[in-house]
């Protein structure tokens, strides 16, 4: 699913309308895209909607009906909470609907993505019909997996994103968390999170049209891939024997997208604001008790210790660059840490009056084991520690490292 969320930045190159023209009709198989108006020119392509539902305002219901036990739901949470590439996701919802009882409902989680949670909804939706399942309502509901603790407001924009794709998608309901879900997650934030709804539906005139982004070359596209991607994944499962089969299947595909998406967030090839990039330094976290129950919550985590310590880093240099000094900084960066790089020193006595005057919690030493041993004992009251005790790639391991030398427990 990378490879699509690429693809979905690649669109966005200029194009002329003309060029535009005869890819969407290349793609759409020839046909004259002037006159195609609600026909279904493929077997996965439909200019129209993909969907049939009278009423579009239903999207923006706030209050669920009364709960009938002769409905079941069905989401991933049958296999696992684990977080979920939206595919294998979908794919495993499928598998549990092939026999459900009429009148079921799915709970599908909204992709972050804004265009591929649009595509997502539009494939399930034309899934179910393939299927003719048109009876099993789609329950949009939104991820904790995004969500920041530290920058509440910042949420709110999220939300705002996940219930539009949603409803542009096609969902027939949306269920979003409190935008302080991570938090407080009282009234008020319910209240507040409701009204995003409710702007939508009295101010972006969604309500009034069904399926509006029908015929868009880019997700037209995406919804064809999803499809495609969502059924070679189904044929894996069908593959499988028993139901502890594809649970275990479902599982491990879970673990391996959560241990790729930390290792985007460490990189910073996966960049979310107010957690690996641009944090709000007015957000002290020194009182915080955050669980870490995601990949956000992991590096929130890890920044409430930081606030809570406010340390100080000095890094003094008594050789060229070491390549290790490269990540040190990445990981001091991306958790706003003070602190100074020094020159190449040639004498420790230099390096001892420089450290003094910065007056740091933690000094790393990028020289030689003898320079090491001096300082140390030069500067008795500092935690020093050797430069190649660090890791070259990951910032999390050199976070806990700076945490764990000044003194505390990761």
């Amino acid at each position: 699913m990378e490879n699509l969320k690429e693809q979905i930045h690649s669109e966005f190159s200029p194009i002329k309308f003309e060029d535009w023209k005869k890819a969407a009709q290349k793609t759409l198989r020839n046909e004259n895209i002037d006159s195609v108006n609600s026909k279904k020119v493929s077997s996965n392509i439909t200019i129209n909607s993909i969907y049939d539902r009278s009423q579009v305002s239903k999207y923006f219901d706030l209050q669920f009906p009364a709960k009938n036990d002769n409905i079941i739901n069905y989401s991933l949470t049958n296999f696992t909470e684990l977080q979920s590439e939206s595919d294998i996701e979908v794919a495993a919802i499928i598998y549990l609907i092939k026999n459900a009882e009429q009148n079921s409902r799915i709970e599908i989680l909204i992709d972050p993505n804004f265009f591929l949670s649009i595509a997502k909804f539009r494939a399930i939706r034309y899934m179910l019909t393939e299927m003719g399942r048109d009876d099993i309502s789609i329950i949009a509901k939104s991820p904790n997996v995004n969500k920041s603790y530290a920058d509440v407001e910042n949420n709110l924009i999220r939300l705002t994103t996940e219930a539009m794709s949603a409803i542009i998608g096609g969902a027939d309901k949306v269920d979003l968390l409190p935008y302080n879900s991570m938090r407080q997650n009282d009234v008020f934030g319910q209240r507040i999170t409701n009204n995003i709804l409710i702007l939508l539906n009295e101010e972006s005139y969604l309500s009034k049209v069904k399926d509006p982004l029908s015929g868009s070359y880019l997700i037209e596209n995406l919804t064809n891939n999803f499809i495609e991607s969502v059924e070679n994944i189904s044929k894996e499962i069908s593959n499988l024997n028993t139901e502890i089969e594809v649970k275990d299947y479902v599982v491990s595909k879970c673990k391996d997208y959560q241990l790729q998406q930390l290792n985007l967030l460490e990189s910073q090839k996966k960049k979310i604001i107010g957690v690996n990039i641009y944090q709000n330094k007015k957000d002290n976290l020194a009182e915080a008790d955050i669980e870490t129950s995601n990949n956000i919550s992991k590096f929130e985590n890890r920044k409430s210790k930081i606030d809570k310590l406010n340390p100080k880093v000095y890094i003094a240099n008594f050789e060229e660059t070491n390549v290790l000094q490269a990540p040190i900084i990445m990981a001091l960066n991306t958790y706003n840490i003070p602190f100074q790089i020094s020159g190449i020193f040639e004498l420790v006595e230099d390096a001892f009056n420089a450290i003094k005057l910065f007056d740091p919690d933690l000094v790393i030493i990028n020289g030689n084991s003898d320079i090491d041993r001096i300082l140390r004992n030069m500067l008795d009251e500092y935690k020093l520690v050797s430069i190649d005790k660090f890791d070259s790639s990951s910032i999390l391991k050199n976070i806990d490292s700076v945490i764990n030398y000044i003194g505390a427990e990761v």
